[in-house]
């Protein structure tokens, strides 16, 4: 009988202050399982995919709460939540950062977590993606003629404030090329309303959410056979299913600002006398992590404190 431990096999191990982290990946599929042995009655899970924008339509956030609303093994909406409380968790919750999406769940105990495990891979994988889930959830017009729908209106309430303005600002003077640190990842609400759709929905889950662009990192007290043997029969319907030629994410050539600029923001306020004032540099690269750190402690200095410069 095969069993995770015999498919997944580790690629990686060290100890940082006592905590020993250990990564396995599937023969199979490439899918890859992380465990960090934390102390204490939570098990913690993220199940984090890197995913890449290519225009402001907002894919990756818009199929973030598309995979909420069912699988194919249990195609309706709530049930993962309903699962997941009746396996001491409280609810889920995810979010979509520029360069990845992750989906998160916290369960007193591993027994429940287990349990869970199988069914929130099974939305991820193979969420049913429904194009009456996609009008409701994403954009539709209510029968009052006004635009709605939960990302619609989540974008709404914070596309044209000043922090959001100034931030689309900055990403369209420092990244000249197309790379995905551009766009915005929640998309735009013109974009929401005319060129988001749900065909492209489904390729970008086609072309993201594969097994080996994830990671499923586990926190807490839990026997890693039991999690691989949990894993086993979502790989095996992963590796039956059929996936594009794999094309890593954030790959490409990014191309920075090379002169020096200014960009005037305009956006509405109450008082005429709000403003902001955003000043963007090249910084280290991150592998350079004492002028990193030397970085950070600059920051501090100028703007930490009530006696900080700025």
């Amino acid at each position: 009988m095969n069993t995770g431990i015999d498919r997944f096999k580790q690629i990686f191990q060290c100890k940082i202050r006592s905590r020993t982290i250990t990564k396995y990946r599937s023969t199979k599929t490439g899918l890859t399982v992380t465990h960090i042995d934390t102390p204490g009655p939570i098990v913690k899970g993220y199940f984090a995919l890197a995913t890449e924008e290519t225009s402001h339509d907002g894919l990756p956030h818009t199929l973030e709460h598309l995979i909420f609303l069912g699988s194919e093994l249990y195609p309706y909406k709530g049930v993962l939540d309903l699962a997941a409380n009746h396996c001491l968790a409280q609810g889920t919750n995810a979010w979509t950062a520029i360069d990845h999406t992750c989906y998160t769940v916290e369960t007193a105990g591993s027994q429940g977590f287990l349990i869970l495990l199988p069914i929130y891979l099974d939305h991820i994988f193979f969420p049913t993606l429904s194009d009456e889930a996609f009008k409701t959830e994403v954009h539709h017009i209510n029968g009052t003629g006004d635009d709605a729908g939960v990302v619609y209106c989540e974008m709404q309430a914070r596309e044209n404030n000043a922090e959001s303005r100034e931030e689309h600002a900055t990403q369209a003077a420092v990244f000249l090329n197309d790379c995905g640190y551009k766009w915005e990842t929640g998309g735009i609400m013109e974009n929401l309303r005319t060129s988001c759709s749900n065909e492209k929905v489904r390729d970008y889950h086609k072309k993201f959410y594969r097994p080996e662009n994830l990671d499923i990192i586990i926190c807490g007290e839990i026997s890693i056979d039991q999690v691989l043997n949990s894993v086993l029969s979502v790989d095996d319907r992963a590796a039956e299913a059929k996936y594009g030629p794999y094309e890593r994410p954030w790959t490409g050539e990014v191309k920075l600002f090379e002169t020096y600029s200014t960009t005037d923001v305009l956006f509405p306020a109450k008082d005429v006398d709000n403003g902001r004032v955003s000043i963007t540099w090249k910084g280290p690269l991150l592998s350079d992590m004492k002028m990193v750190e030397a970085h950070s402690i600059l920051w501090n200095y100028m703007i930490s404190t009530s006696a900080a410069p700025l």
